[in-house]
């Protein structure tokens, strides 16, 4: 598995360090992004790099060292997981969109690929260089925040008229693509046997899990079920999905309080 350590942090933190709000052991962490490929020193580094920015808190208990994310952490992971499992709720569509049409100067690249950022992930396409359509009704001023000033953003929410039609839109999204990636998440984890994992393993395998549905959903825009085909690879996948987690949470529970504690490793 090749992952990118910052993002299996993510994936383990917005599994186990949101919810519950038991201080987690620096070495479980290790040890699981070990299991996972990660070495002890790339692994010790996202950390102390997490804990310089903010994102996490750490503090000693004696000889160990334990965490948890700060409260602005929290907000980004939590908004990571209901991405992770909009799945489980397709959204209502009444038929309109929002176009956002923003102009970056070319001196500012690093603003234009923050804003970009920012739009993909809250589900729009874009149509040209400046131009972005998401199928809901979206509040594009909070997206942009304070930089919306620098933009000078044209916002319109409303319903498509002739010639334009939905399908017309749809092809700013890169569907193929992502199709092909769910189809590669359901090769791997379809043949995924759980019931011979023991407690630690499923732990491990859960992590993983949610790395790679994480990866998935990030680069989703979550389309209504009106605009994706009908044999669209995405709800299979999200079943498949739900399942495992579901038994994987279920395998993992008996090494939870050692986890935390920091036995694991």
């Amino acid at each position: 598995m090749s992952v990118h350590p910052q993002s299996l942090f993510l994936a383990l933190a917005g599994l186990h360090m949101t919810d519950d709000p038991t201080p987690l052991s620096g070495t479980s962490i290790v040890f699981v992004m070990g299991e996972l490929g990660v070495g002890e020193a790339a692994a010790r580094s996202v950390l102390q790099r997490n804990a310089a920015k903010g994102f996490i808190v750490r503090r000693k208990d004696g000889r160990k060292t334990f965490y948890t994310v700060s409260e602005q952490a929290r907000e980004i992971l939590l908004g990571g997981g209901r991405k992770m499992f909009v799945g489980e709720r397709p959204r209502d569509w009444d038929g309109r969109w929002t176009l956002v049409r923003i102009q970056v100067p070319e001196s500012k690249r690093a603003l234009r690929h923050r804003l970009s950022s920012r739009l993909s992930w809250a589900g729009f396409g874009r149509i040209d260089g400046g131009t972005w359509v998401a199928p809901a009704r979206v509040d594009v001023e909070d997206i942009l925040g304070e930089e919306a000033c620098e933009v000078a953003p044209v916002v319109v929410y409303g319903e498509l008229q002739p010639p334009t039609t939905d399908a017309m839109l749809v092809d700013a999204f890169d569907l193929d693509e992502l199709a092909v990636a769910y189809e590669a998440f359901g090769k791997k984890w379809g043949a995924c046997a759980v019931s011979g994992l023991s407690p630690t393993e499923a732990l491990v395998r859960r992590v993983e899990l949610h790395f790679d549905w994480l990866t998935l959903t990030r680069t989703d825009p979550q389309l209504p079920p009106e605009l994706l085909p009908d044999d669209w690879p995405g709800f299979a996948q999200w079943q498949l999905f739900r399942e495992l987690n579901e038994r994987l949470g279920e395998i993992e529970e008996p090494v939870l309080d050692q986890f935390f504690a920091g036995g694991l490793g």
